[in-house]
This record gives C-alpha cells, structure tokens and sequence, in this order.
C-alpha cells in the first residue's frame, strides 16, 4: 500500500482532540432518586460480561473515533502499489537530473524516490538486484547483485547528475540487464511517456514512479554577460511557470559571493517572462545570479555566465598555400583573406597568418609565420614533436620536411633541435613555422589543424575563460605552459586533475570553477541545461507483460481504495445515529 498524499498525516490532530474530550467530559452529575431505581441496573450488570457492558456504555465514542481514524486515511488517498506479482531481479532506474529537485510539500522528489527505492529493496529480500543512474549517459551502478545491503548503500549514496536524463536509453539498457528474463523495472522520474519505453519483451514488466503534481515554479531562462565601454553588462530573463503572480529577488555575486551591483525587485505575472538588465558593473570574470522567489523548484534559482570577449578573427595573407587557409576553416576560426598592402591596417588585437618576415617582426604577439626570407637549406628530416602544449592533442607524429629555412636567433625551439628547427617560439607567443607548406607533408596529416587550433587557443588565453559547460562534459581545453589543469571550486577547493592531452571534464554541481595550472588561471561556468529549467509532472503506470501472460499493457502504477473507505465512513455514521437515537449522548 502507498499514499498519494501523506502531508495529510497532520489531521491525526482532530480525533486526538475528540480523544483528549472524553477525558475531561463531565461524566456524572449529582442526582437524588429512590434506590429500588438501581435494582434493573443491577440485574442488567449481572447478566452481561464485563466487555460488553463496556462497550454498551461507550459505544458512541469507539465509533467516532473509527469514522475519524478513517477520515484521515481517506485524505491521505491510500492506494494498493504494482500488482502484486514479482520477479526474482528488480532493477532499479533513476532519474538523477536537476529537475529531481521539484518540492511537494517541502520535500524533493529525489529523496522521496530515494526512500520508495529503499523499501522496494526491504520487500524483495532475496532477490538479484540491478541499479542504473539515468543521467547524461546511463550508468550500471549495481549489476545483478544478491547483496540486498549492497543494494540498499548505492540508493543512501546516490546523487544527482544534474544533467539532461537520456531516460530511453536507460531503459533499453535495463532490457539488457534483463536478458530476456523475467524482471521488475522501476523507473523513478519526474514525467514518462509510453512512447519512451522499449518495445514489449515477455518477462520485463515497467513500472513507472512519476511526479504526482507540478509545483510552482520561477526560472532564469537566460544570462549573459557583456563588455561595454564604461564597464560590463549582464542581461536576464526570468519567466514564471506558475498559474499566479510572483514577487522575485534578483541579486548579483561574484565567484567569492560578494555583492555585485544593485539588487532587483520584480513581479512576475502567471505565465510570464521578464528582460531584467544590469548596467555599469565592475569587471568580473564570473558572475552568479541568484533569485529569491517563492517557487517548489529551486535549482533554477542560481545561474551563472562567465565574461566572454568573443572569439578573436584570424585574418590570413592571401599568398599562402590553400591548404593553410581550408585548415583554419577546420578549426572553427572567423578566416578573413586579406592583401600584403593591407598589414598596416589589421586590428592590434587579430590573430594574424603570414608568410612576410617583415609583419612578423613588425606585430608583437599572435602571430603564425609559414616559411622566412631567402632560401631554405635543402636537407630531408623527419622531426618528432615535442611535449611542448601545442602538440598536446597531436603528440609523436613524425613530420617529414624537405628542407628548413634558418631559425631566428631570438626564439626558442618548439619542434626540433635549436640547431635547425621546425618550429619556433618567440617570448611573446608568436609562431614561427621554417618550412613553406609545399615544403613538407604535414598539412595532409590531420595534427595540422589541431595544431593551428592550439595556436589560436593559446593566443585567446589572456581571456583567462575556459568557456561555459554543462553538467559532466567533456570538453578539450588548451594546455597550458605547465602542462595539465587542476579543477578547484571558486572557494578554492580542489575537485580533480587532467593531464596535458586530456579533455575536461565539468562538475556535475552548477557553480563557478577555476583551472590552474601554474601561475595560469582560466575560469569555467556549469549551467543547467535549458531542459532542466522548466519542472513537468505525469502520471504513474505500469507496462509491458509477463512470460506467464500476467501484467499486459498499461494500467495504474496505484489502486485507489477510496470507495470502501467512504462506505465504512458512511455505515460508522449510520451506527453513531442509530446509538444516539436508542441511548442519546454519551456526554
């Protein structure tokens, strides 16, 4: 048996009230009347038992209370769970998105799931137990166990992904798990349809736990930041999910949680969303939005955006080779082709591929040089990378070049010995590569590209940004000089280390974080996905069918028992009526 709602369990108060009354009831009142009176009543004692000539006396007062006792169980909707047929394998998929977070009645629907999937467990002791996280990419956290304990840790244990539940391929891998066998799958979400549920196998049977009401709810949409002459900008858009209007607190931090501009107050109406702009703030890095709504969601509360000057353009010399131009495409770059006339004209701040010595000398910093003035020393090598960052993502592929020009006696060696190298590197970061592209056959290997890409990456560093992630992506970020990253939190707490040639991989948690490596710091945000920003709810049910043609279909995951209730509720009422006609009150 379950309840729909047991909140209600407060009104217990009212038959302890009518309990409590009948202590302190005036239960005689003073009376002089002849004494041959008590003879009947005497009589009457003598010839019944003890028991029921207690209840004769208080008969009013156990049917109250039972027509109470059962007014409470009405109200808190009982019902009969599942049907009553089970497996010997129950597993277990849970949903651990942002939206899990939902309130009704003040609780989460996570930690009441978390409980339903504790006493599921306690009732099939015995059984072989499966227990799949339905996150971002679904996950065997328990496969095929006996150990019901073992069970019952990984449910206290389990936490939320926040990120986007693939909830078909969860299931589809619970039909894995199955084998063809019988089992029971419990899916615990907020909102399922059939038409995310595998198709039919005899032996599996779905049972599905969803969220029974849809609480209110106050979103940020959306958040950004932005530079502007007189300083940074952040924009917001708040929307009310609710079917009434909502008063809400718009507050701006930064990443140590101190107060960033001047707090906002808004009404928001049923249904409605709402640009809240911030004008002239300090710059920040990273900024956090907080809003003080009265909602059942509160995930959605906190968002937060980093400050992004844009990609910088890449403007490339119209005589270089074409396959140095289709690799900066590759890269996902603004490409613009200019003339060797127009070098004076370049923005300070563009990264800039040439093939002129003389604007390579004449800019300071991003700057890629293909080739130099002369004529290059004709002597066939095979050069190997080094560890150097750059070739982080492209390590030890050996480029074969037929001939080398002279290095420039200012820069340090990338790829290469300093004698004759491949690659230089001056001090403030301008590449220069010694070969012409027609000279060597690594613009045909696919390390070309991701090494223009590094290049560009390194040039952007002075943003000090990693980007915007969502919860658990893995995402590559540049190395830096040093090498790899350590992630830490904005407090200052360290999370997790990634190594030169390994992707990022974001915290599951929405906040601020930093990288460093170093002297070198790039902040990072982790923000909601746009699907975990509006709350939904469904009904629960069950599906599919056994090998012995028992459960088939779909049918209610929960069997009300109102209409006996009501009945006996109405019959206790007819017998307090029919008491207090024969023998009146008993009060």
């Amino acid at each position: 048996m379950g309840f729909g709602s047991i909140g209600m369990i407060w009104t217990l108060v009212i038959p302890a009230i009518v309990f409590l009354y009948y202590f302190f009831r005036k239960k005689y009142e003073e009376r002089t009347v002849p004494s041959v009176l008590f003879w009947e009543e005497s009589r009457k004692h003598m010839e019944s038992s003890p028991l029921i000539s207690h209840l004769n006396r208080n008969a009013l007062f156990y049917l109250q209370m039972g027509a109470l006792l059962l007014f409470v169980l009405l109200l808190m909707k009982p019902g009969i769970t599942g049907s009553g047929e089970h497996s010997d394998h129950l597993v277990i998929v849970a949903d651990t998105s942002a939206t899990m977070l939902a309130e009704e009645d003040g609780e989460p629907l996570f930690d009441r799931h978390k409980t339903r999937m504790e006493s599921l467990i306690r009732d099939h002791e015995g059984a072989r137990f499966t227990i799949i996280r339905a996150g971002g990419f679904p996950e065997v956290l328990l496969q095929v166990s006996e150990e019901a304990d073992e069970a019952l840790r990984i449910v206290r244990e389990l936490g939320l992904t926040y990120a986007h539940q693939d909830l078909t391929a969860a299931l589809a891998l619970a039909g894995t798990v199955a084998g063809g066998k019988q089992a029971d799958v419990h899916v615990f979400t907020d909102a399922a349809g059939p038409e995310e549920l595998p198709a039919v196998v005899p032996g599996v049977v779905y049972r599905i736990h969803a969220a029974p009401a849809l609480p209110e709810n106050v979103s940020v949409r959306q958040f950004g930041i932005a530079r502007q002459e007189d300083g940074q900008s952040a924009i917001a858009v708040v929307a009310n999910d609710s079917p009434a209007d909502k008063k809400a607190s718009l507050y701006l931090e930064d990443g140590q949680g101190k107060p960033v501009g001047q707090a906002r107050e808004l009404t928001l109406g049923a249904g409605k969303s709402e640009r809240v702009l911030f004008n002239g703030l300090p710059d920040v890095r990273g900024l956090q939005l907080k809003v003080d709504a009265d909602d059942g969601y509160p995930a959605d509360n906190t968002v937060h955006a980093v400050s992004v000057r844009g990609e910088l353009p890449v403007y490339v010399e119209t005589g270089l080779h074409e396959l140095v131009y289709k690799a900066l495409q590759a890269t996902g770059a603004d490409v613009t082709a200019y003339g060797s006339g127009e070098a004076g004209q370049l923005p300070e701040e563009a990264i800039v591929v040439t093939g002129s010595e003389v604007t390579f000398q004449q800019r300071r910093g991003r700057t890629i040089l293909f080739g130099r003035e002369g004529e290059p020393e004709e002597n066939p090598v095979f050069i190997t990378p080094s560890e150097d960052p750059l070739f982080g993502f492209a390590p030890g592929e050996e480029i074969y070049a037929s001939g080398l020009y002279p290095p420039f006696e200012d820069m340090k060696a990338v790829a290469g010995p300093e004698s004759s190298p491949l690659i230089q590197r001056a001090d403030d970061g301008r590449i220069a590569v010694l070969a012409d592209p027609s000279m060597t056959d690594w613009p045909l290997r696919p390390s070309f590209p991701m090494f223009l890409w590094s290049v560009i990456d390194s040039f952007s560093r002075e943003q000090a940004v990693a980007g915007t992630f969502l919860p658990g992506e893995r995402r590559p970020v540049t190395p830096s000089q040093e090498g790899g990253w350590q992630l830490y939190t904005a407090a200052g707490e360290y999370l997790s280390e990634f190594a030169a040639a390994e992707a990022v991989t974001a915290p599951d948690k929405p906040g601020l974080y930093v990288l460093r490596s170093g002297n070198e710091e790039r902040i990072l945000s982790v923000v909601l996905p746009k699907e975990e920003r509006m709350v939904t709810a469904g009904p629960s049910f069950n599906a599919g069918e056994r090998a012995d043609g028992g459960t088939t279909g779909l049918s209610a995951g929960k069997q009300p028992i109102i209409l006996p209730l009501v009945l006996l509720i109405l019959l206790l009422i007819l017998a307090e009526w029919e008491v207090q006609r024969r023998h009146g009150l008993s009060y």
